[in-house]
Protein backbone atom coordinates (compact mmCIF):
# COMPACT_ATOMS: atom_id res chain seq x y z
CA UNK A 1 0.00 0.00 0.00
CA UNK A 2 3.06 2.33 0.47
CA UNK A 3 3.74 2.53 -3.44
CA UNK A 4 -0.28 4.60 -3.02
CA UNK A 5 1.09 7.73 -1.12
CA UNK A 6 2.44 9.48 -3.83
CA UNK A 7 -0.96 9.29 -5.36
CA UNK A 8 -2.83 9.93 -1.82
CA UNK A 9 -1.28 12.74 -2.02
CA UNK A 10 -1.81 14.28 -5.26
CA UNK A 11 -5.40 13.62 -4.55
CA UNK A 12 -5.58 15.33 -1.69
CA UNK A 13 -4.11 18.23 -2.89
CA UNK A 14 -6.71 18.24 -5.88
CA UNK A 15 -9.69 17.66 -3.89
CA UNK A 16 -8.32 20.88 -1.42
CA UNK A 17 -7.54 23.31 -4.00
CA UNK A 18 -10.99 22.40 -5.82
CA UNK A 19 -12.42 23.10 -2.04
CA UNK A 20 -10.39 25.91 -1.78
CA UNK A 21 -11.34 27.46 -4.94
CA UNK A 22 -15.02 27.17 -4.10
CA UNK A 23 -14.71 28.18 -0.81
CA UNK A 24 -13.03 31.66 -2.37
CA UNK A 25 -16.22 32.20 -4.83
CA UNK A 26 -17.45 35.47 -2.84
CA UNK A 27 -14.25 36.85 -3.33
CA UNK A 28 -13.84 36.12 -6.94
CA UNK A 29 -15.15 37.34 -10.25
CA UNK A 30 -17.62 35.14 -12.35
CA UNK A 31 -15.57 34.52 -14.97
CA UNK A 32 -12.14 33.88 -13.41
CA UNK A 33 -14.21 31.51 -10.42
CA UNK A 34 -15.40 29.25 -13.23
CA UNK A 35 -12.26 29.32 -14.92
CA UNK A 36 -10.37 28.36 -11.68
CA UNK A 37 -13.47 25.91 -10.31
CA UNK A 38 -12.84 24.78 -14.06
CA UNK A 39 -9.32 23.77 -13.70
CA UNK A 40 -9.31 22.32 -10.59
CA UNK A 41 -11.92 20.05 -11.53
CA UNK A 42 -10.04 18.76 -14.37
CA UNK A 43 -6.79 18.28 -12.64
CA UNK A 44 -9.50 16.22 -9.75
CA UNK A 45 -10.63 14.39 -12.46
CA UNK A 46 -7.14 13.32 -13.92
CA UNK A 47 -5.81 12.39 -10.60
CA UNK A 48 -8.91 10.28 -9.92
CA UNK A 49 -8.76 8.78 -13.05
CA UNK A 50 -5.46 6.89 -11.47
CA UNK A 51 -6.74 6.10 -8.35
CA UNK A 52 -6.57 2.13 -7.83
CA UNK A 53 -9.24 -0.68 -7.40
CA UNK A 54 -8.56 -2.03 -3.57
CA UNK A 55 -10.39 -3.70 -1.46
CA UNK A 56 -10.97 -2.44 1.57
CA UNK A 57 -9.32 -3.42 5.15
CA UNK A 58 -13.14 -3.04 6.58
CA UNK A 59 -16.32 -3.29 5.82
CA UNK A 60 -18.97 -0.03 6.52
CA UNK A 61 -16.27 2.55 6.80
CA UNK A 62 -18.73 5.00 8.91
CA UNK A 63 -19.36 8.44 7.13
CA UNK A 64 -20.65 11.14 8.14
CA UNK A 65 -24.78 12.05 7.47
CA UNK A 66 -24.93 14.32 4.15
CA UNK A 67 -25.41 17.94 5.72
CA UNK A 68 -28.77 19.28 3.94
CA UNK A 69 -28.77 22.14 4.88
CA UNK A 70 -25.49 23.10 4.77
CA UNK A 71 -25.61 21.66 0.90
CA UNK A 72 -28.76 23.54 0.38
CA UNK A 73 -27.07 26.75 1.57
CA UNK A 74 -23.65 26.75 -0.43
CA UNK A 75 -25.70 25.59 -3.73
CA UNK A 76 -28.50 28.30 -3.50
CA UNK A 77 -27.23 31.03 -1.59
CA UNK A 78 -23.75 30.92 -2.82
CA UNK A 79 -23.03 29.96 -5.53
CA UNK A 80 -26.10 30.29 -7.58
CA UNK A 81 -25.90 34.08 -6.80
CA UNK A 82 -22.50 34.06 -8.15
CA UNK A 83 -22.72 31.73 -11.21
CA UNK A 84 -26.61 33.89 -12.03
CA UNK A 85 -28.08 33.14 -15.28
CA UNK A 86 -24.91 30.36 -16.48
CA UNK A 87 -26.53 27.98 -13.51
CA UNK A 88 -28.79 25.76 -15.72
CA UNK A 89 -27.63 24.08 -18.51
CA UNK A 90 -28.73 20.98 -20.76
CA UNK A 91 -27.52 17.44 -20.58
CA UNK A 92 -27.70 13.78 -21.30
CA UNK A 93 -26.73 11.70 -18.42
CA UNK A 94 -26.44 8.66 -20.02
CA UNK A 95 -24.09 9.34 -23.52
CA UNK A 96 -24.53 5.72 -24.29
CA UNK A 97 -28.53 5.54 -24.49
CA UNK A 98 -30.55 7.33 -26.57
CA UNK A 99 -32.46 9.79 -24.28
CA UNK A 100 -33.88 12.95 -23.67
CA UNK A 101 -32.02 16.28 -22.51
CA UNK A 102 -32.54 17.01 -18.54
CA UNK A 103 -31.55 20.19 -17.25
CA UNK A 104 -28.80 20.32 -15.05
CA UNK A 105 -27.21 23.22 -12.25
CA UNK A 106 -23.94 24.04 -12.25
CA UNK A 107 -24.23 25.29 -8.93
CA UNK A 108 -25.87 21.88 -7.84
CA UNK A 109 -22.80 20.00 -9.71
CA UNK A 110 -20.38 21.94 -8.09
CA UNK A 111 -21.88 21.19 -4.44
CA UNK A 112 -22.09 17.53 -4.98
CA UNK A 113 -18.89 17.55 -5.78
CA UNK A 114 -17.37 19.60 -2.71
CA UNK A 115 -19.43 18.09 -0.28
CA UNK A 116 -18.31 14.62 -1.50
CA UNK A 117 -14.21 15.79 -1.39
CA UNK A 118 -14.79 17.31 1.93
CA UNK A 119 -16.33 14.42 3.50
CA UNK A 120 -14.07 11.79 1.45
CA UNK A 121 -11.08 14.50 3.19
CA UNK A 122 -12.68 13.92 6.77
CA UNK A 123 -12.61 10.06 6.27
CA UNK A 124 -8.79 10.14 5.69
CA UNK A 125 -8.32 12.25 8.76
CA UNK A 126 -9.74 9.35 11.16
CA UNK A 127 -6.49 7.24 10.58
CA UNK A 128 -9.03 4.74 8.66
CA UNK A 129 -6.84 2.42 6.40
CA UNK A 130 -5.31 3.62 3.20
CA UNK A 131 -7.19 0.62 1.26
CA UNK A 132 -10.24 1.99 3.10
CA UNK A 133 -9.68 5.38 2.04
CA UNK A 134 -9.24 4.86 -1.36
CA UNK A 135 -11.88 2.07 -1.98
CA UNK A 136 -14.09 5.12 -1.14
CA UNK A 137 -12.28 7.96 -3.17
CA UNK A 138 -12.64 5.22 -6.12
CA UNK A 139 -16.30 4.77 -5.70
CA UNK A 140 -17.42 8.25 -4.71
CA UNK A 141 -15.56 9.03 -8.33
CA UNK A 142 -16.72 6.45 -10.08
CA UNK A 143 -20.66 6.60 -9.11
CA UNK A 144 -21.35 10.06 -7.98
CA UNK A 145 -19.21 13.50 -8.44
CA UNK A 146 -17.23 12.09 -11.29
CA UNK A 147 -20.47 12.36 -13.65
CA UNK A 148 -20.85 15.49 -11.52
CA UNK A 149 -17.44 16.86 -13.26
CA UNK A 150 -17.99 16.03 -16.36
CA UNK A 151 -21.19 18.16 -16.65
CA UNK A 152 -19.85 20.77 -14.61
CA UNK A 153 -16.83 20.82 -17.67
CA UNK A 154 -19.33 20.49 -20.37
CA UNK A 155 -21.15 23.41 -19.01
CA UNK A 156 -18.02 26.04 -18.38
CA UNK A 157 -16.34 24.82 -21.65
CA UNK A 158 -19.72 25.72 -23.32
CA UNK A 159 -20.07 29.26 -21.52
CA UNK A 160 -16.15 30.15 -22.41
CA UNK A 161 -16.73 29.44 -26.30
CA UNK A 162 -20.00 31.27 -26.90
Amino acid sequence: MSDHNELMEKFRAAAKKLIEDVDAALQTETNTFLANVGRSMAELYSVALSLPAVEPETTGADEAPFQTDKFDALRRSLLQRKIGSLDTYWQIFDSTQKEEPAQGSLSGDISEIYFDLKQGLELDKTGAPKSDILFDWRLDFQHHWGRHVLAALAAIHHHYIE
